[in-house]
C-alpha cells in the first residue's frame, strides 16, 4: 500500500497553494494513495508560527516512516525553505521519494543563486512546475539540478452555471495589494476610461497595503467609482465575483495564477499581463485580452474594447468558463499526479 505525505502551508492561510491543496484532497488520488497532510506554515503572528512549526516537526518525527512518499509544496522564499528543511531531513533519513512542487514562475529567474534552494532541488526525485513554459526556463536557469521536472497544472474547482442575468458593471481586482500586484495601473486606466463609463464601478480585494493605495485613489478623484473591500470570504466574496463582468490582473511575477482560473470558472472576461504560466495556455481574444507589463495605455485600451462592447465580454466569459472547466478539470490534474506517483514509484 503506497503512502504520500503531502507539506506545505496550512489551509486556514488561504493564498494560492492552500487552495491548490484544498482541490486535491478532493480527487481520486487522494484516497488511492492514502494521502496524509502535514501544514508547516501558518499567516499568524510569529510565536504563532514558530508554534505550528513545532508542532508540525513533532508530527513528522513519529509519522514519515509510515510514508514513501513526501510530496513538498514549496516557493523558493528563504524562510519557507528553512520552515520546510527539518521535514526535508527526516525524509532523507528515511530514504523517502521526495517530490518539490515549486509554486512559482517567472519569480525562478530571481532564485539561481539560492543555495539552500538548489540543495532542496537536488534532494528530490521530482522537481514539479506550474506550466510548460517554467519548465524550458528551469533547465535554462538551473542546470545544476539534476532532478527531472513534471508540469502539472492547479486545477480549476467545478462551479455552477453562471447567471448573465445579475452580471453587473463592474471590474474587479483579487490580491494581496503590493509593489508586484500593480494596482496603480488599473487606477491609472481607469481614471481615463470613468469620464466615457459613468456607469461602471471597480472593486479592489484584498489585503496588503490598502491605506496606500486608497490615498492613491483619493488623490487621483476616484473616491466615488471605487470600493475598496478588503479581505472578504463566504457569500460575500461569492456575490462580487458572481456579479463581475470583468477581472483585470496587472502583476509581475506569478505561478499559475489561481485568480485567473476562478474568474474563468466564474463566467468572467479577464485582462491580464501575460504573466506566471498563463502563456502556456493563453488564446487572445477568447479567454482573455492581454497587455504588456507595466503599460497603462494598453490596459486602458484593453478594457475599453470589453465595455463598449457587452457581446465581446459575454462571448469571451462564456468560452473562458468552458475552456477553463475543461483544460484545468480535477480529473485532468488527477490523473497527472497518478502519472507522477508512478514513475517515482518505478524508478
Amino acid at each position: 500500500m503506497t503512502k504520500v505525505l503531502m507539506v506545505g502551508s496550512a489551509e486556514q492561510s488561504g493564498g494560492g497553494v492552500a487552495s491548490v491543496v484544498r482541490l486535491m484532497k478532493g480527487m481520486p488520488f487522494w484516497q488511492k494513495y492514502h494521502c496524509g497532510w502535514l501544514g508547516t506554515q501558518i499567516q499568524r503572528n510569529y510565536g504563532v508560527k514558530l508554534w505550528y512549526a513545532l508542532k508540525a516537526y513533532a508530527k513528522a518525527l513519529f509519522t514519515i516512516w509510515g510514508y514513501d512518499i513526501v510530496h513538498f509544496h514549496t516557493v523558493p522564499d528563504r524562510i519557507c525553505l528553512i520552515i520546510q528543511l527539518p521535514v526535508l531531513l527526516l525524509a532523507l533519513l528515511g530514504r523517502k521519494k521526495i517530490i518539490m512542487h515549486v509554486h512559482m514562475g517567472n519569480q525562478l529567474e530571481d532564485h539561481t543563486k539560492n543555495k539552500l534552494f538548489i540543495w532542496c532541488l537536488n534532494r528530490a526525485d521530482r522537481v514539479v512546475l506550474l506550466a510548460k513554459k517554467w519548465q524550458n526556463l528551469f533547465e535554462t536557469l538551473y542546470p545544476m539540478v539534476k532532478a527531472k521536472t513534471a508540469v502539472i497544472y492547479n486545477a480549476c474547482a467545478p462551479t455552477p452555471a453562471v447567471d448573465y442575468s445579475i452580471k453587473e458593471k463592474s471590474i474587479i481586482f483579487a490580491a494581496h495589494l503590493d509593489e508586484n500586484k500593480r494596482a496603480d495601473l488599473l487606477l491609472q486606466a481607469w481614471k481615463r476610461l470613468r469620464g466615457d463609463f459613468p456607469d461602471w464601478h471597480v472593486m479592489i480585494m484584498g489585503k496588503g497595503d490598502v491605506e496606500g493605495y486608497s490615498r492613491l485613489c483619493h488623490d487621483m478623484g476616484l473616491d466615488d467609482c471605487v470600493t475598496f473591500t478588503g479581505y472578504i470570504t463566504g457569500k460575500q466574496k461569492e456575490d462580487v465575483w458572481n456579479k463581475a463582468s470583468i477581472y483585470c490582473m496587472c502583476s509581475r511575477h506569478e505561478g499559475f495564477p489561481m485568480v485567473v482560473l476562478e474568474a474563468w470558472a466564474r463566467g468572467v472576461a479577464v485582462v491580464t499581463t501575460p504573466v506566471g504560466g498563463l502563456p502556456d495556455v493563453i488564446e487572445e481574444g477568447k479567454n482573455c485580452l492581454t497587455f504588456p507589463f507595466d503599460d497603462a495605455d494598453a490596459l486602458t485600451m484593453q478594457l475599453r474594447k470589453l465595455m463598449e462592447s457587452p457581446e465581446l465580454c459575454r462571448n469571451m466569459a462564456e468560452y473562458s468558463k468552458s475552456f477553463g472547466e475543461r483544460v484545468f478539470a480535477p480529473v485532468k490534474v488527477n490523473e497527472s499526479i497518478e502519472k507522477l506517483y508512478e514513475e517515482i514509484l518505478n524508478g
